[in-house]
């Protein structure tokens, strides 16, 4: 693509926008006018996005809105960004990977992508008509179907899949960049006891102090387990609901954004934290373990996954070690977080402990380096 790749949100200027749909064919004729609405400020601290709303010239027609998305224009942050390749990776994203799943996703209007000057740009549907999803509200059981039925497709899809070892820059669960989380995890304890110390019961807590010194052994040991894609990120405030789509096929009810940190793994680090911290409390002690069923017969029936629900329950189980931990080090890591922040970071704290106390996630804790069969 000819046009130069947008650095600020005010480069998505009428011209550039009327181009850009020109050569995508999402629009037909010029675009007059660009109105730019900043959205979710504070809350995708690495980015900056847009809703743009346009003013066509007579007798064209294309979009009434759309997203734009472009690295934060902090010079302190962005270098944070590009280190943890969540820029390239949404980018190669829509222009690799995208095409190839069956998950519905924002349509991709301009994808502006050059690794070596560090600029990186989206232009994509604006999904904000759709019912948005509520992680401090949480999940109803129809959304978490829909929602385990998705995650199956996206792991059944590039399991053990030849497809899978072309996409070289997708990180493994083992790459340096989460190898480098032990240190993290030790510097932030202190204070997640501080602040959700009431959450943990005694057990819980000395499992994580064991834990904590072995993340690094836990990851390299999952090594193997880089065996098909995962959103990692995969959350109700990622997730839209079309209400209206036909049928009942959650496929094509459910659109799902934000693919920066999209890697490889054994699906637990989708389905994990889903279940574990986007449900009410009663409503995943009602209802995980038919939910967790389903996904592993979805599975099996695409010849992937683990062959033993036994194995997929554990997996689930050791998982909750990892995700209490590291979702303590991130409720403790923004920096003045909102009011909604607030409230968002207690509802995560308070399912994930109570889910791996539930669970007793600690009876684990000597087997760090297990693996299924």
């Amino acid at each position: 693509m000819s046009l130069p790749i947008p650095t600020t949100l005010a480069a998505f200027t009428p011209e550039f926008v009327s181009e850009a749909f020109a050569e995508s064919g999402a629009a037909t004729g010029a675009i007059t006018d660009v109105h730019a609405e900043r959205i979710a400020v504070g809350d995708g601290f690495l980015g900056e996005l847009a809703r743009l709303t346009f003013t066509y010239a007579d007798g064209a027609t294309g979009p009434a809105t759309a997203i734009a998305k472009i690295p934060t224009t902090d010079e302190g942050l962005k270098p944070l960004g590009v280190m943890l390749g969540v820029y390239d990776r949404e980018c190669r994203f829509y222009g690799e990977v995208g095409h190839r799943m069956k998950v519905r996703h924002p349509a991709c209007y301009y994808n502006g992508h050059d690794l070596e000057a560090e600029h990186f740009a989206l232009l994509l549907e604006d999904v904000g008509s759709f019912r948005a999803g509520d992680h401090v509200a949480g999940a109803s059981l129809d959304d978490a179907k829909a929602a385990m039925a998705v995650a199956a497709s996206i792991h059944g899809r590039w399991w053990d899949h030849d497809d899978l070892a072309e996409l070289d820059w997708v990180p493994p669960v083992d790459s340096p960049l989460n190898m480098g989380l032990q240190p993290m995890f030790e510097a932030s304890f202190p204070a997640v006891m501080d602040t959700y110390g009431h959450l943990y019961s005694d057990q819980l807590k000395a499992a994580i102090e064991d834990f904590i010194p072995n993340t690094t052994v836990y990851l390299g040991s999952l090594g193997d387990l880089s065996r098909t894609l995962v959103h990692n990120d995969f959350r109700l405030d990622n997730i839209f609901f079309d209400d209206d789509a036909v049928g009942d096929d959650p496929l094509a009810r459910m659109i799902m954004l934000d693919w920066q940190l999209l890697g490889k793994g054994d699906g637990s680090g989708d389905f994990c934290p889903f279940l574990s911290c986007n449900l009410d409390v009663e409503l995943r002690r009602a209802h995980e373990v038919d939910l967790l069923r389903g996904y592993h017969e979805n599975m099996r029936a695409q010849d992937a996954g683990w062959e033993s629900f036994d194995d997929l329950m554990r997996m689930y189980v050791t998982a909750l070690l990892f995700w209490t931990t590291a979702w303590g080090n991130t409720c403790v890591s923004a920096d003045e977080p909102n009011e909604r922040a607030t409230q968002l970071f207690e509802a995560i704290m308070t399912r994930t402990t109570t889910a791996a106390t539930d669970h007793e996630a600690w009876r684990y804790g000597g087997e760090l380096e297990w693996r299924p069969n």
